[in-house]
């Protein structure tokens, strides 16, 4: 007890020495972002947001920026004044003049903010091919059909110049009960393993297993390049197939569920952006990582505004 007592006043000298320090933190000058992923080959939508400080605490809607003009230019030519819609809290592009290997640009301004502009082209398409897919496993019930896909692709890379791409696979079922579910796929292909691993050195014989891979042509370059994949976890309902073609009792068009394979051809920015955001995931809660910038091609604001074109596969499970 007298060795308890002797230790309070230690105690209550120590708890008296906790001091509150509040950071000398500079003044947060709100900037506009940008989000805008552009193509020629259809409808697309840019997010124009503003910047909070670090202290800050907004919600996403609140973040939003509905007042601005936002215009989409060829050189110093404006196409299109790019209108907000209020049920998607997006600024849409719905045109169709737009080519690829061409240079556009995307200039914001808003009330009480510094104008931004960020300039970036559409890669042409190379010529890409399914050499062969085939169904490994198919497990089917009498509600559904799974299975697995391995798929060769064929890439006929272009000689001397620098090309970036994305590989993504995913399911969708229209009519009723309308979804899309992203895939994930798996490969060994080294050029893809070189830009998704978090391994400066992945070891041999290990795999790529997630969503929408991208890599760049650095190991092949002007060259013809296969690449390998698997997709698991393919599903399709039979009452789906059942009703292909028919329309149901309600008038509505029945529900019916497809899948695809897309390859993008993306900007060397668009590429940078994923690259460093993958990055940027991996360390943000490591307190003993060197903090990470997101790529940003956003002149007086943040964000990104980067091209693409694409190619779409559709995959029958059999």
């Amino acid at each position: 007890m007298k060795s308890v007592l002797r230790c309070l006043p230690l105690l209550i000298v120590l708890s008296s020495c906790e001091q509150v320090i509040e950071p000398d933190l500079p003044e947060h000058t709100p900037r506009l972002v940008l989000h805008a992923l552009f193509t020629a080959d259809g409808i697309w939508t840019a997010y124009v947001g503003r910047s909070s400080g670090i202290l800050e605490s907004r919600p996403l809607h609140e973040r939003s920026v509905e007042d601005a003009l936002v215009e989409l230019l060829a050189g110093d030519r404006v196409i299109e004044e790019m209108n907000f819609l209020d049920t998607a809290r997006m600024y849409v592009f719905e045109d169709s003049t737009l080519e690829a290997g061409e240079t556009y640009s995307l200039q914001v301004s808003a009330p009480g903010f510094t104008t931004i502009r960020a300039t970036d082209a559409i890669p042409r398409p190379v010529p890409t091919f399914i050499l062969s897919y085939r169904t490994n496993t198919s497990v089917r019930s009498e509600s559904e059909i799974r299975g697995e896909f391995s798929i060769k692709l064929e890439i006929q890379d272009p000689p001397g110049e620098a090309n970036y791409y994305q590989i993504s696979m995913y399911q969708v079922s229209t009519g009723r009960g309308a979804w899309r579910y992203e895939g994930v796929l798996s490969t060994k292909d080294p050029s893809i393993m070189a830009d998704n691993s978090v391994d400066e050195s992945p070891l041999e014989g290990e795999s790529f297993s997630g969503e929408a891979p991208y890599f760049k042509d650095a190991l092949f370059d002007g060259r013809t390049h296969e690449i390998e994949l698997t997709y698991d976890g393919v599903s399709v309902l039979r009452e789906d197939i059942a009703q292909r073609g028919e329309v149901a009792e309600d008038g509505q068009e029945p529900s019916e569920q497809k899948i695809y394979l897309q390859v993008l051809y993306i900007s060397a920015a668009y590429y940078e952006y994923l690259k460093t955001a993958r990055l940027h995931d991996y360390t943000r809660d490591n307190p003993f990582a060197e903090p990470l910038s997101v790529y940003s091609n956003v002149e007086n604001g943040y964000g990104i505004f980067a091209g693409y074109s694409s190619q779409t596969f559709e995959l029958v499970l059999e």
